[in-house]
């Protein structure tokens, strides 16, 4: 007659279902707060930076190359779980979706998972030297400080999450040569710079609204559009000339690979640069802003190749 609700017993199989549940429902949103993919991209990195710096991809030694990996993606995590914990009043306005605004993990929660993925990323480094140690340390620090506070100083926090694009390549050259870090690593760690600052002076034009209305003080916000697009242009024209001079420095064996990928690169990055000098609207940044990720991608094979 009276209908019976499902037992929540611990030996009940319900339990255990709805467990299962909520442990795929957790998981998934700590990867989403986590922006997993962003970690894997920069184990990649590393990789490209390990292989730089061992001489070539056969020389890659797998033990330390793994565990540079997880220290990248440890660190990886830890500050974008952390820029979420920070940014959580932003996001309530402007990106409803993310997994704490919606509830789905709570803010006690994320801390933990970030400041976990912090420390494991900081103790693991420090079985790998004291300078692969400094690199991430330097990451975490100028990350953080992203995070908490320079996150709205436009520039400044512009050359911040460049340096931390660009760093992966580093830490896994310095992972495998230790001191003795090859030129050409230095190189592709430049690039990587310069092309990581110019997109994000660019992502300031498309952004400019929003910034605005948040006080994010970019150079499209501070100094207009016009001079955000030039500026964005000149350094990736920069990076452009780098990855030129690079050549020098690529075996012959890899020059012919290399060759092909860069010139790809160098294309997207040019065409963006004369779309910018040319017409510096939203509608021009925003393709732009789209164009350098695919170059930047390219970039990354190019690296790879030259290993």
């Amino acid at each position: 007659m009276f209908s019976k609700r499902p037992s929540t017993s611990k030996n009940t199989p319900c339990f255990y279902h709805w467990t299962r549940v909520r442990f795929v429902v957790k998981l998934n949103a700590i990867l989403r707060l986590a922006r997993i993919e962003h970690g894997l991209i920069a184990a990649f990195a590393t990789a490209v930076g390990y292989a730089v710096g061992a001489g070539g991809w056969f020389s890659v030694e797998k033990i330390p190359l793994a565990v540079a990996a997880i220290v990248t993606i440890a660190v990886e995590v830890g500050l974008f779980v952390f820029n979420d914990v920070f940014n959580l009043e932003e996001d309530r306005v402007n990106a409803p979706e993310r997994p704490l605004v919606k509830g789905e993990i709570s803010v006690k929660e994320a801390v933990a998972v970030g400041a976990i993925s912090l420390a494991l990323g900081g103790v693991l480094a420090g079985t790998l030297g004291p300078l692969a140690l400094t690199i991430v340390l330097l990451a975490i620090s100028t990350g953080m400080a992203y995070n908490i506070r320079m996150k709205k100083s436009g520039l400044p926090g512009n050359v911040i999450v460049a340096l931390d694009t660009a760093l992966p390549f580093l830490l896994g050259a310095v992972v495998a040569s230790g001191a003795k870090v090859p030129i050409l690593a230095y190189l592709f760690t430049l690039i990587a710079f310069l092309a990581a600052l110019g997109r994000e002076i660019l992502k300031g034009i498309v952004d400019l609204d929003g910034d605005r209305k948040v006080g994010i003080r970019t150079i499209a916000a501070t100094k207009g559009e016009a001079f955000a697009a030039r500026l964005s242009s000149s350094i990736l024209l920069a990076a452009i000339t780098l990855s030129i001079i690079a050549l020098a420095f690529v075996k012959e064996s890899a020059l012919l690979a290399y060759t092909a990928l860069v010139s790809a690169t160098d294309v997207l990055f040019a065409y963006a640069t004369a779309s910018l000098f040319i017409n510096s609207d939203k509608i021009t940044a925003e393709r732009g802003r789209r164009i350098t990720l695919v170059a930047m991608f390219a970039g990354t094979l190019a690296f790879a190749a030259a290993a």
